[in-house]
């Protein structure tokens, strides 16, 4: 079964692929270091280990392994090599008791991206699981006056309330919209319970 699941999420692959290759677009996954130069950042925080959301993986954090997966982290090599072999280990036993390592991941303005653990993305994301335990570490941007910028850091502060990823505005004074919505202050933990509610009608 594994090997029939590889080779339909090969598939994606090629299809994905010829889609970007088509359209003028990079067909491989994004690398975080690639285009996030050092001197545009402002330190780093660990998150922790949490539950992230698959949608949210946007790519590798270093160039390694990167043109192993075309851009929907499908799997672009062939069937008989050592890369899908383990692939297919890897999706024989998230069928069997479900991938229990986390990944490790950064995230950076509000998207992850992997520095272990590829593979088990690429096979939660073939399944269309919703989330991926991963140990996370936060790349903080520096401030500037982008509107993308100042929304993210109003982000992070409700995430040090709310504890979720699942909520993004593109709108300036969104989060605090949310909290006099639920009646709760910044700062205030008891926002992890309403977020999440709210979260679910999103």
């Amino acid at each position: 079964m594994s090997v029939e699941a590889y080779q339909a999420a090969n598939k994606l692959a090629q299809k994905a692929y010829r889609s970007a290759m088509n359209k003028g677009e990079y067909p491989y996954l994004s690398a975080l270091d690639d285009f996030l130069p050092y001197e545009h950042t402002a330190g780093e925080k660990y998150i922790g280990i949490i539950e992230i959301p698959l949608y949210l993986v946007a790519g590798t954090k270093t160039a390694g392994r990167q043109n192993s997966f075309a851009n929907n982290f499908m799997p672009l090599l062939e069937v008989e090599t050592e890369f899908a072999y383990k692939w297919s280990d890897l999706y024989d036993s998230q069928l069997a008791e479900g991938i229990r390592d986390p990944i490790v991941a950064y995230e950076y303005m509000h998207r992850f991206y992997v520095m272990e653990g590829n593979k088990r993305v690429s096979v939660l994301k073939s399944l269309d699981a919703a989330k991926i335990s991963a140990k996370v570490t936060r790349i903080i941007p520096k401030k500037t006056d982008d509107i993308e910028n100042k929304i993210y850091y109003e982000f992070m502060d409700f995430y040090d309330d709310a504890k979720i990823y699942d909520i993004w505005f593109s709108k300036e004074g969104s989060y605090a919209k949310l909290y006099h919505i639920y009646g709760y202050q910044p700062g205030r933990v008891g926002l992890k319970k309403a977020g999440r509610l709210c979260a679910a009608n999103f």
